[in-house]
C-alpha cells in the first residue's frame, strides 16, 4: 500500500509537519504553491494563514474546510524525496493487458 498521511500539524509561516503511514516524517512548505494560487481558486483561501491552520487528515490525504485538498503521493514525494512507490513492493507486470481497467456505464 502506498504510503498515506496519519497526522499533520501547522508550524506557523505556512509550513506543515506530516507524517505517513510508513513512518517517514518531514515539513511541506506552502508559501510558494500558495503564491501561484488562482484567484477565485480553491486554494485562494489558504491565503489566510489562519485559515489555512484548519488543516486536517482526511481519507489519507490533507485537507481544508472548503475542501481543498492535494494528492498524498506528491506531498510523499515532496516531503520525503522519495517516490511513493518505492516503499510499496514492485511487482512487474507479466503483459501490457494487466494495466486495463475496464469500466462499464
Amino acid at each position: 500500500m502506498m504510503p498515506r498521511v496519519i497526522a499533520v500539524r501547522y508550524l506557523g509561516e505556512y509550513k506543515l509537519e506530516i507524517t505517513f503511514s510508513d513512518g517517514s516524517k518531514g515539513i511541506s512548505n506552502w508559501r510558494k504553491r500558495l503564491a501561484k494560487a488562482k484567484p477565485g481558486g480553491v486554494f485562494e483561501p489558504l491565503k489566510d494563514p489562519e485559515y489555512f491552520a484548519k488543516v486536517e487528515v482526511w481519507e489519507g490525504t490533507i485537507r481544508w474546510p472548503n475542501e481543498a485538498d492535494i494528492c498524498p503521493d506528491v506531498l510523499y514525494a515532496e516531503v520525503t524525496g522519495k517516490s511513493p512507490w518505492t516503499s510499496a513492493p514492485a511487482e512487474p507486470l507479466e503483459r501490457v493487458d494487466d494495466l486495463v481497467v475496464e469500466v462499464q456505464a
